[in-house]
């Protein structure tokens, strides 16, 4: 009884202490992001704050069951901690997950907040490939409904280079902008996202898709249920291992594969692929039920195996006990 209520206090410590803390260093990251450089630095602002807290909640609730897994490893327990866990699956993905979302649209539509984008700042030195970017003055607003324009000096540093002066608009695709990207500034991307290695789990993605499930019918709801079900399954595997340290890893890689397998399925580069896939019989007659069958038996599959898995390796500890 008393590991089966730890469990419960500890889902409540892990989801509340890691939506605060990933929102406060979320909201450092989205500042730096925007960084100019010669500008005032301004942390915590409502915009930021605003958009870290509802991305940094749902990263929470998408692991916090995988982090609440970990528990189990030191602290096994019988039927009644099952049943707990059970409920806070429920709770997860019945109440919480799509409260989040309702509580994120309610407040788009009562808060409006101002989105500034400021422009670069003058009498710094900016290299995108062989020119070297230098304003003499700050960005202005001359027309109506063009961007912010201010006077320029380009250095070309190739061998035969030259030096140009003239007026340059703050548009996306210009040079400084577009190589920038995701920073505002190009000196931290090369700092930061030079050799930047893409990670294979697309939260945004997932975010997306999730939301868009909770108000799409049936067919979309079947395929989140799948994914839910996947996620909260890794509990089984909790207790593989007699060694503790490989159930850690254990959890650790299935959750990462799990989030992996559901990012890159929507990704256009397997869109060729599942084409293909989708013209099977059986498949093809499921699509008509579940709005993505190939993810749905997938997630469906390995949620069995591993909810079998835990199963398996409770009877046999459980026999073994009683042999001994």
């Amino acid at each position: 009884m008393k590991k089966a209520l730890k469990l419960f206090v500890i889902y409540l410590i892990v989801l509340i202490t890691g939506t605060v803390l990933g929102t406060v260093l979320f909201s450092f990251y989205l500042n730096l992001l925007g960084f100019i450089a010669g500008r005032e630095i301004k942390f915590f602002t409502d915009q930021e704050l605003f958009k870290s807290a509802f991305y940094v909640m749902f990263c929470m609730l998408l692991l916090v069951l995988p982090l609440i897994s970990y528990y189990r490893i030191r602290h096994p327990g019988g039927g009644l901690q099952l049943g707990v866990y059970i409920i806070l699956c429920a709770l997860t993905w019945v109440v919480l997950m799509p409260g989040s979302f309702l509580l994120k649209d309610f407040c788009n539509r009562k808060f409006t907040f101002e989105k500034k984008t400021e422009s670069l700042s003058p009498d710094f030195f900016r290299k995108v490939d062989n020119d070297v970017y230098y304003f003499t003055q700050e960005f202005e607003v001359k027309s109506q409904g063009r961007a912010p324009e201010a006077s320029a000096i380009i250095i070309d540093t190739s061998e035969n280079g030259s030096v140009e002066y003239k007026t340059i608009g703050d548009y996306p695709n210009l040079d400084l902008n577009r190589k920038a990207l995701p920073y505002r500034e190009i000196q931290l991307k090369k700092i930061f996202g030079e050799n930047e290695n893409p990670v294979p789990v697309n939260f945004s993605l997932l975010n997306s898709m999730i939301s868009g499930a909770y108000s799409g019918g049936l067919a979309h709801i079947l395929t989140l249920i799948s994914f839910a079900l996947l996620l909260c399954s890794v509990y089984g595997v909790s207790n593989f291992f007699e060694w503790r340290l490989l159930n850690s890893i254990m959890i650790f890689i299935t959750t990462a594969l799990i989030l992996c397998l559901n990012s890159v399925y929507f990704t256009a580069q397997f869109d060729g692929i599942k084409a293909r896939i989708m013209q099977v019989g059986f498949i093809k007659m499921l699509g008509g039920i579940v709005s993505e069958p190939l993810l749905f038996l997938i997630n469906i599959f390995f949620a069995l195996i591993f909810i079998a898995t835990g199963i398996v390796r409770f009877a046999v500890r459980k026999h073994a006990k009683k042999a001994r």
